[in-house]
């Protein structure tokens, strides 16, 4: 076959696929280019240009890592990069409009590197979608007890490092299952919603709220000393104190508990954090709910 009918079929298939085909030499200039799908990625503004023109740094390097490994092992290297509009001025010049994801698939033959791109951004958002759901109780949109437990040890773990502070609450709502008795199942979903809702209103970024059992709540607070974990207890309470629930049979209120636990000495970790809350807690429904106890 001549050369003229192998540059034509190789254009045809470059032309073909839905992903965007590079083709460098190994010292990062780029040879040819195919768009696919990527609409962004034009062939005129991008060959005779070196990897590093178009890319941040760090992502050329490892591309040029990628293809080196590919090279070496005679093998497809597989890497995923992540293009954000602000990073790459040349593709954005040419469409990039939005943050992507892309999967790199590097080999060698003979001294030219081809590197094919796959846009995987929808498949990477399913995934975190997935994720999401899977850590997330599905009646109120917190987070579950499952997330909790790895965040609540890692913060904690942190704060001891650096000697930061930190603390936690657990709220309860008082005599839940007289509001389903007295009312109905789905005014006790209204309410565990409502609560979610209205914490998420006044708690701050970097406040972690997580469902921990039917009507218990976790509320892990960093950078909050004793005190400031106890003002923040009564925000909660009082804000519930003060809800109104429209229901048919009539406005519903309620009350909740709270329990405070601060990081203690060295020895502390998260779980002892939330027996002591826990226990603070029975301290407060002991002593006539619609209260907040923390430690002495």
């Amino acid at each position: 076959m001549s050369d003229k009918k192998i540059q034509a079929r190789y254009g045809a298939l470059l032309a073909a696929t839905a992903d965007s085909v590079m083709v460098t030499e190994v010292t990062g200039l780029i040879l040819s280019c195919s768009t696919g799908v990527a609409k962004w990625l034009d062939p005129e503004a991008v060959t005779g240009r070196k990897l590093e023109d178009i890319f941040p740094a760090d992502i050329a390097g490892d591309i040029t890592a990628a293809t080196v490994k590919a090279a070496d092992k005679n093998a497809v290297v597989k890497l995923d990069i992540q293009l954000r509009p602000e990073h790459v001025p040349v593709l954005r010049e040419q469409g990039l409009t939005e943050t992507k994801w892309i999967e790199l698939r590097c080999s060698v033959v003979g001294d030219e590197a081809v590197v094919v791109f796959r846009d995987i951004t929808a498949k990477r958002r399913l995934e975190r979608q997935v994720t999401s759901q899977a850590q997330r109780d599905p009646l109120t949109g917190a987070y579950n007890r499952r997330a909790l437990r790895p965040v609540l040890e890692q913060a904690v773990a942190q704060a001891q490092r650096y000697d930061w502070v930190c603390s936690l609450m657990v709220i309860d709502v008082d005599q839940f299952s007289d509001l389903n008795d007295n009312y109905s199942w789905d005014c006790g979903d209204q309410v565990l919603q409502q609560l979610v809702t209205s914490i998420h209103g006044m708690k701050r970024t970097s406040d972690f709220l997580a469902r921990y059992g039917d009507d218990q709540f976790v509320m892990f607070m960093p950078e909050t000393n004793h005190e400031q974990g106890m003002a923040a207890g009564q925000r909660v309470r009082r804000l519930m104190e003060e809800m109104e629930i429209p229901y048919s049979a009539g406005e519903v209120h309620f009350t909740v508990s709270v329990g405070v636990a601060a990081l203690g000495g060295p020895e502390d970790d998260g779980n002892n954090m939330l027996r002591r809350a826990n226990e603070n807690l029975f301290i407060a429904k002991q002593s006539g709910y619609n209260r907040v106890e923390g430690e002495a």
